[in-house]
């Protein structure tokens, strides 16, 4: 995959998904101007075999983990641990939904943490606050690394069951970096040094303050 000095563009397949989800719209912001529609998108669903992909309000319902068997979470975002380690192995990962968040540096741990659970025969809830961009950017990079898939086409099997997922456009460049990567994060890139010069503050702790800690 060719490497460019400007942003990365990749027009193939545009008819995939949608890049826009109208659903979520709609929901994002209350008759007071807050964050709305937590409690609609926060439904986990299965997206593939074991990954549960959800928001808060899934990781807080202890029936859903039980129901489902679910033994594994991955939390992305600034949330404190809810459960003792003898009953859930919990990994979080402290980044804000920030299009100036640097997400792709966590693929390899996130990546690793997941297929982990898999190969174990676990199933595992990947979660954020809405499950709507954090999450998704997490699982769609952990198909495209195991998978060998592209952004587009690894997003469109998340998108089969949870239609409004919708990474923020800081979070869709990473993907299409890592796809640049061929799907193995390599720090010395020349693509991933571009884009620390592009980005040198990494706002994944900008704005935490909002969330459930």
């Amino acid at each position: 995959m060719a490497s460019s000095s400007n942003t990365i563009i990749d027009n193939t397949d545009d008819h995939i998904l949608p890049l826009e989800s109208n659903l979520y719209q709609t929901l994002e912001c209350g008759a007071d101007g807050k964050p709305g529609g937590i409690l609609i998108t926060s439904v986990s669903q299965q997206v593939v075999p074991h990954i549960w992909l959800g928001g808060y309000k899934a990781l807080e319902t202890v029936e859903f983990l039980e129901k489902n068997k679910i033994t594994c979470i991955l939390t992305l975002g600034h949330f404190k641990p809810r459960y003792s380690p003898e009953r859930f192995l919990h990994k979080i990962i402290p980044i804000t939904d920030n299009p100036e968040a640097n997400i792709i540096h966590y693929f390899p741990e996130t990546t690793e943490f997941i297929d982990k659970a898999i190969k174990a025969n676990h199933n595992i809830l990947v979660h954020c606050l809405a499950g709507v961009s954090r999450s998704p950017t997490i699982v769609t990079a952990y198909l495209m690394a195991t998978q060998k898939l592209r952004w587009k086409e690894a997003l469109a099997i998340i998108k089969r069951t949870r239609p409004f997922v919708n990474p923020n456009p800081g979070f869709i460049n990473q993907l299409k970096l890592f796809q640049e990567m061929d799907c193995i994060f390599d720090p010395k890139h020349p693509a991933y040094i571009e884009y620390l010069q592009k980005h040198p503050v990494d706002a994944g702790h900008v704005g935490h303050e909002d969330e459930y800690e």
